[in-house]
């Protein structure tokens, strides 16, 4: 008995374990447990003229303790008060006014 020169099946076997393989290095490199740090929710407070967000900030940090602080109550209750009010949109300044548009001629 002579042994082929090219077993296709021993060869073809091979190669099957080698896809294999190499879907399973992929899939763990894909699935890889370590992810980033979490990037943190809390809003930090933005620098602002307004001394009314400022106290608001404080009130909001302080936590339950703000219920019963005067100064987070009155807080409180100018922003519902600014919240609730109706205010015109003031037009912003654009520059120099735009000359009157002219009306259309009347028939004479």
């Amino acid at each position: 008995m002579r042994a082929q020169a090219l077993n296709i099946g021993v060869i073809g076997r091979a190669a099957g374990y080698a896809l294999v393989a190499t879907a399973i290095i992929a899939a763990a490199v894909r699935f890889d447990v370590r992810k980033p740090e979490p990037i943190s929710t809390v809003a930090k407070p933005a620098i602002s003229a307004d001394p009314l967000a400022g106290e608001l900030a404080r009130c909001q940090s302080i936590g339950l303790a703000a219920q019963t602080d005067a100064a987070c109550a009155q807080a409180w209750a100018e922003n519902r008060r600014r919240f609730f009010t109706y205010r015109r949109a003031e037009p912003a300044d654009e520059g120099p006014p735009m000359p009157p548009a002219r009306s259309k001629p009347e028939d004479r």
